[in-house]
């Protein structure tokens, strides 16, 4: 109930915020609506954290190679350089934990919620390059390694904020191809265990995106 809260607060604030703009939007035959579904991957440093158990505490270091994202996102051009966009993201990664010389296999999966603020630049031919900025809430972070159910942890309701650069290609009046990358920044997380009192601390979650994308203007 709180991230449908969530998601129902920060569209309320888009629109009403591009409403109050309106008047600095451009005036052509399309809506200033889009709606964007994407896919990419996903890449995040080596990471180091901590296991509490029954107050003994093991360092563990947290290896990770690429992985996938999927999301999608709603745009309202507020102007012709400036538009606010709303949009849910899904993240999945592999990763090796280590410690000491015990290796154990895992991966870990979030889906976010993020509002953005993005300035594009100058268009050349059919290309229009962007800038963005925004923050990003984890609606759930989950966390599996090893083998049976005290091997899940998971945490949610934290805030980060991200940057991103991205380029549009528009192929047809109403369609453009779109490529992104964003860097996405949090403090580090404390994620429990979902079968005890067991903790992963300090962990250290900043992942790199990069994402392929279909834009429709309304």
């Amino acid at each position: 109930m709180r991230q449908i809260n969530l998601v129902i607060a920060l569209t309320l604030s888009l629109f009403g915020f591009c409403n109050l703009s309106a008047q600095d939007s451009p005036s052509n035959s399309l809506s200033k609506i889009y709606l964007k579904p994407y896919g990419g991957f996903i890449g995040i440093q080596d990471m180091k954290m901590q296991f509490v158990t029954d107050s003994k505490t093991t360092d563990l270091n947290v290896s990770s190679g690429f992985g996938f994202t999927t999301g999608i996102s709603l745009g309202y051009n507020i102007s012709k350089r400036f538009t606010a966009e709303v949009g849910w993201e899904y993240k999945k990664n592999n990763i090796s934990i280590s410690s000491n010389d015990i290796t154990s296999n895992g991966d870990y999966a979030s889906n976010f919620i993020y509002v953005n603020g993005i300035y594009k630049l100058p268009t050349y031919g059919y290309f229009t390059p962007y800038i963005g900025i925004g923050g990003s809430f984890i609606q759930e972070i989950d966390l599996d390694f090893g083998t049976g159910e005290n091997g899940s942890f998971s945490q949610e309701g934290d805030i980060g904020v991200q940057g991103l650069v991205g380029l549009d290609f528009q192929f047809a009046e109403r369609w453009s191809m779109n490529w992104e990358a964003k860097y996405v920044s949090f403090n580090k997380l404390n994620l429990l265990n979902e079968s005890n009192n067991d903790q992963l601390k300090n962990l250290k979650y900043n992942p790199f995106i990069f994402n392929i994308g279909i834009k429709y203007q309304f």
